[in-house]
């Protein structure tokens, strides 16, 4: 649903909501960070990941400067305060500056939003467990190719990984 072939949408407002909940935690002065996938024209940075599938759709294909590279257009990012990382791994942590961003933030949670639920969302909610952060998931705020993948990931994540929450109550949290 939207303009590529692998794009994810399991709610129509997904990108108003993660609009919201960045402008929130922007304005308590916390950090925001936005992450993508890219790689070399070659595809040689992309490692095993990128021998998963080939396809003109595959993750390696993804090159930098390339329109699947850019942000959603919808997406309301502060270029001058929010962190852009690139990343080449479906974990949002694997080889970005983001645990230095958070130490020095004094961060203790984490609120992960975007796509795939399956891969980078609940790679990234392992990983941010794992680190000895709250991890929480915006259920309006993630995605899959298909709605099993993404429940079915969206149950397993509240069982041991992260709280698996409607955006709703995560925003009214956070303006308290």
């Amino acid at each position: 649903s939207g303009e590529f072939a692998t794009s994810y949408e399991t709610d129509p407002l997904q990108i108003d909501y993660i609009n919201e909940l960045s402008d929130v935690i922007r304005a308590k002065g916390w950090p925001v960070v936005w992450t993508r996938v890219a790689y070399m024209d070659s595809a040689a940075d992309a490692g095993v990941w990128g021998t998963r599938t080939n396809t003109s759709d595959s993750l390696q294909n993804i090159q930098y400067g390339s329109r699947r590279h850019e942000f959603d257009d919808r997406l309301r990012i502060d270029e001058g305060v929010d962190a852009r990382y690139t990343k080449r791994m479906p974990s949002c942590w694997h080889e970005t500056p983001l645990q230095s961003l958070l130490v020095w933030h004094q961060v203790d949670t984490v609120v992960i939003t975007g796509g795939s639920t399956s891969g980078c969302i609940r790679a990234s909610a392992v990983e941010s467990l794992s680190r000895g952060y709250r991890t929480v998931v915006p259920i309006e705020c993630v995605a899959d190719k298909h709605e099993s993948y993404h429940f079915a990931n969206l149950t397993d994540l509240s069982l041991k990984y992260a709280d698996v929450l409607p955006v709703r109550e995560v925003l009214d949290h956070l303006r308290k």
